[in-house]
């Protein structure tokens, strides 16, 4: 129950810290633009790195929720070991690897955990770096740091270890040296690895990028030349298991999703874990035609990147039986940076409101044993609080869906020059 009450405390505290901010937003992008710091670097500092020598350092807490999973994984890289051989792997093959050099240099836990605190920061730098270029140096800071503020991020960052910031990171970076290099073939290849390097879902977001790239030959060439040879060596050393340990996971029953918030409704059917897993994918793959179809300038990718992302992996929390808020996260950055107007007080509202729920769902939803209700156990007022912290957590990804949407049909977000 304490790292309920520490997330549920923190998560408060930043709202609070967001609220004032917010309060005197002029004041405060005035002061960034004006006072000549290392700002980036000392929202790392403060904002991620002392939190993480509080809470695992002085205080001596171990990481907890996926960085458990994967540590094995990193741990059989470190070994040099075969992936899905040595270590049960729900991710892509050389996910371990990328973490692998920090802890072969000194064997923690914890060392994971500040190494993707150091690949957030680079990524964020990456992303204040890319986009609206019509805001001054006060405007960009302050959105990197209520980014860095904000319950999904601070709390699956720095208490949970989450990776999936990296997929964002990974996608823009392919995606814009594509576009600066004008290479279809340069793309396909960057693209290939950020695939290679992260998580099997990278490939939804290939696939509006194949569909709307006028040289799909050169695409698909630079992806093969990276994703071939490493497919026919999984396939000699590991069998299936390349794709039946990532696919796997799609099998069981989270929350919240489609299937958790309908469950009262479904008990007693035979929609299983495995059918459901095949006919959300078939409902994801739909969602990201229609937002492919909705691009109309195919030479401003970079541009049409973060409405495309956010689109696919907000629609993909909402439709995945196994998703749960943690993948908010992996696109926190760019729906802050790019898509959320800060003078719109309802849209402020409603993201706050998304964050301090998200980031505390998991360790309740857990903590009361992973429950799926009927309509009798919804009886239960603590089990109707969560169910209905559930629906609107959806709802919060539904809107982000929406937001995304909106941006896309509008056109793409301006992009600083190359």
């Amino acid at each position: 129950m304490l790292i309920l009450l520490v997330k549920g405390v923190t998560s408060l505290l930043l709202t609070l810290a967001i609220g004032l901010l917010l309060w005197q937003r002029p004041r405060v992008e005035q002061w960034l633009t004006t006072t000549k710091a290392p700002w980036l670097t000392l929202f790392f500092v403060f904002l991620r790195l002392l939190p993480f020598l509080g809470v695992y350092v002085i205080l001596g807490f171990e990481p907890q929720s996926d960085v458990q999973c994967f540590y094995p994984i990193v741990s059989s890289a470190t070994r040099l070991e075969v992936p899905y051989i040595g270590a049960y792997n729900a991710y892509s093959p050389f996910f371990g690897y990328l973490l692998a050099l920090p802890l072969a240099l000194y064997d923690n836990i914890r060392v994971i955990v500040l190494t993707l605190l150091l690949l957030e920061t680079a990524t964020v730098w990456f992303t204040q770096r890319t986009y609206l270029p019509q805001l001054t140096q006060g405007e960009r800071l302050f959105r990197c740091l209520i980014y860095y503020l904000l319950p999904v991020s601070f709390v699956f960052a720095v208490f949970s270890g989450q990776e999936d910031i990296l997929v964002w990171g990974a996608a823009l970076a392919g995606v814009w040296l594509w576009q600066t290099r004008q290479n279809a073939f340069l793309g396909g290849l960057a693209l290939g690895i950020g695939l290679l390097l992260t998580k099997a879902t990278f490939v939804l977001l290939m696939i509006p990028l194949f569909l709307l790239t006028r040289r799909k030959v050169s695409f698909v060439a630079g992806a093969a030349v990276v994703g071939l040879p490493v497919l026919v060596w999984l396939y000699l050393t590991t069998g299936m298991l390349f794709l039946e340990q990532p696919l796997h996971e799609g099998d069981y029953l989270k929350a919240p999703n489609w299937r958790s918030v309908l469950n009262p409704v479904l008990t007693g059917m035979t929609l299983n874990g495995n059918l459901g897993k095949w006919i959300t994918l078939t409902l994801l793959l739909i969602v990201i035609g229609l937002a492919t179809l909705w691009v109309r300038k195919r030479d401003e990718l970079v541009g049409y990147l973060p409405m495309l992302y956010i689109t696919i992996f907000a629609a993909m929390s909402v439709l995945q039986q196994n998703s749960i808020t943690v993948y908010a996260f992996a696109f926190m950055l760019p729906l802050v940076f790019c898509l959320t107007d800060w003078r719109n007080k309802t849209e402020v509202a409603i993201l706050l409101i998304f964050n301090l729920l998200a980031a505390n769902h998991p360790s309740i939803w857990w903590r009361m044993k992973q429950p799926y209700y009927t309509f009798d156990s919804l009886s239960n007022p603590l089990y109707l609080a969560e169910y209905v912290m559930e629906w609107v957590i959806i709802a919060g990804f539904a809107w982000c869906v929406w937001l995304a949407v909106r941006q896309l049909r509008r056109g793409p977000i301006a992009t600083l020059p190359v």
